[in-house]
């Protein structure tokens, strides 16, 4: 793969910062888009709406998808580009949401493509992840949510727990058991679910700051058409490892972490200005600065890597996950880094009287970083499948 990107790439880079300096205005403390804490503020929930529909008017928030679902065939290059530009800026994520449209496009029927797609491409559709359970976390493969047929419809039987959004979706997809004598990673199917079925019952679950961004999900004799199936029956698990590779391809993620790097290095800067002192005069400090952008270099090429397979028609699981482990833990370094060095400033969070430095958001995501880690498949689970799936190693 080449790195470089070519001119044509490079000139659509200043269009979309010129576009991001004219239309987005993001709202206090909330300087650093697409993340998850606070999405529940109406104020920062109908910001987001209101760009969206700014990306959907300029084409270019389904500039990947093939043109016959309304898409541009974008290059690589660009899809690049414009990822990192809007993480960067810290907006919202540019294009519909990646861990269900690559399971649409290419295990969803044609009137599953035809009903949805063209809803997700307009920025209509918020979805639901109903994946984990409470005794199928980390071993997902184990979840016993049931799914009867019934004539035309499956009748849903189960509970889902830490569904990110479930509150304000409007669609959910579910992995449910179908044949529950079969082993376990088989007889699992992948249905997606209109949220306002009856026997849909939600329950917020809360973080250790008292944010609202989980819930848990039970599902009582839930009716769903069978032909809201995606894939095969009995070979859900197969559509969802497909859904968790195009989530993990993490594009925006070195932008997002090099934008928050370069503000604090700004805060310091001017802190030494005012005070006569800051972080940065520890030459210690300065080296932990200087290893964490080494480090966010190295995740942008892993990255890279992940977009350029998914480019060329591939599934990316091992690397996907090489990614994913790799962005979880530089997560957690930069945030718990950086929030360290703000001193006495770092205990302040977003809600007090007297935020802080950046709105109280490196204290913030300091403590909700260590989730990464969990959420969406654990350190445990991507080194298994790295170990196994591309080194070749034994269970």
């Amino acid at each position: 793969m080449d790195y470089r990107f070519s001119p044509e790439d490079e000139a659509f880079r200043q269009e979309v910062r010129s576009f991001l300096k004219d239309e987005w205005h993001p709202v206090p403390y909330r300087q650093y888009g697409g993340i998850a804490a606070d999405m529940e503020l109406p104020e920062i929930q109908a910001v987001t709406k209101e760009f969206t529909k700014k990306l959907v008017d300029k084409g270019w928030y389904t500039m990947a998808w093939p043109e016959e679902w309304g898409g541009d065939d974008a290059p690589p290059g660009r899809q690049i580009v414009y990822a990192e530009e809007l993480a960067y800026a810290g907006a919202p994520q540019g294009s519909p949401a990646g861990n269900i449209t690559g399971a649409v496009m290419i295990h969803g029927s044609d009137r599953l493509k035809k009903e949805f797609l063209p809803q997700m491409g307009a920025g209509e559709i918020e979805w639901a992840q109903g994946f984990s359970e409470p005794n199928a976390g980390t071993d997902l493969a184990s979840l016993e949510t049931r799914a009867v047929r019934d004539g035309d419809s499956y009748v849903i039987s189960g509970q889902k727990i830490w569904t990110s959004g479930a509150y304000r979706a409007n669609w959910g997809h579910f992995l449910v058991r179908t044949d529950p004598d079969a082993p376990k990673h088989r007889g699992i199917s992948y249905l997606v679910a209109d949220m306002k079925t009856p026997g849909i019952t939600l329950r917020p679950l809360y973080d250790m700051l008292g944010r609202h961004y989980w819930s848990e999900v039970f599902l009582d004799e839930v009716r769903v058409p069978a032909d809201n199936m995606l894939g095969e029956e009995n070979r859900g698990w197969y559509a969802a490892m497909t859904t968790l590779s195009f989530e993990r391809s993490n594009i925006q993620g070195p932008a997002n972490l090099l934008r928050v790097l370069e503000d604090f290095q700004d805060f310091s800067r001017s802190m030494r200005r005012r005070t006569g002192s800051s972080a940065l005069d520890s030459a210690v400090f300065r080296s932990e600065l200087a290893n964490l952008r080494i480090e966010i270099e190295t995740l942008r090429m892993l990255s890279y890597r992940v977009a350029w397979m998914q480019s060329q028609g591939q599934i990316p699981q091992k690397e996907a996950s090489m990614t994913k482990l790799w962005g979880d833990q530089q997560n957690q370094r930069v945030y718990k880094t950086l929030s360290r060095g703000l001193q006495d400033y770092g205990n302040l969070l977003p809600y007090n009287k007297f935020p802080g430095p950046l709105g109280g958001f490196l204290n913030n995501r300091a403590f909700s970083s260590v989730t990464l880690s969990i959420a969406g498949g654990t350190t445990e689970v991507q080194r298994g499948i790295i170990a196994q799936r591309g080194l070749g190693l034994p269970r």
